[in-house]
């Protein structure tokens, strides 16, 4: 019976282990820049994107428009934004150098960092949106 006690203690400790592992500590705002580089992909709004943050400080982004069609179907265009990043403190500012398939309102633009792990990033726009973004990983 003691035995069957330990075993389930010691998997329930594994699994809770587990769990924190993935979700990670949250990154200490010095890390951010250099840990935000990388592939990250979420939805702003109605648009899927896709963006890549390099160590060169620049960044490409892919901007799909949500919706049935789009999303089962792949029917949507695909818009290419590219420009450079930089973050100070928690907040993340994008300059866009040139758009393909892409409307923009404003050639830069910044968001404050709400949280930030490991595999997830979560920012609030200037106007008040809140957007989670998860890293992919290959």
């Amino acid at each position: 019976m003691n035995t069957i006690r330990f075993n389930l203690l010691a998997l329930a400790l594994a699994v809770g282990l587990s769990s924190c592992a993935r979700e990670g500590a949250p990154i200490p705002e010095a890390q951010y820049a250099a840990t935000i580089v990388g592939d990250w992909t979420g939805t702003v709004g109605d648009t899927k994107e896709t963006i890549s943050f390099g160590a060169d400080g620049k960044f490409v982004s892919n901007v799909r428009p949500g919706g049935f069609i789009n999303n089962t179907l792949s029917q949507g265009v695909t818009g290419t934004i590219h420009g450079t990043w930089a973050i100070e403190s928690k907040v993340i500012t994008l300059n866009i150098s040139s758009a393909e398939d892409a409307t923009l309102l404003d050639r830069a633009t910044t968001s404050t960092i709400e949280s930030f792990r490991q595999n997830e990033l979560v920012i609030r726009s200037s106007q008040g949106a809140t957007s989670s973004f998860v890293r992919i990983v290959f």
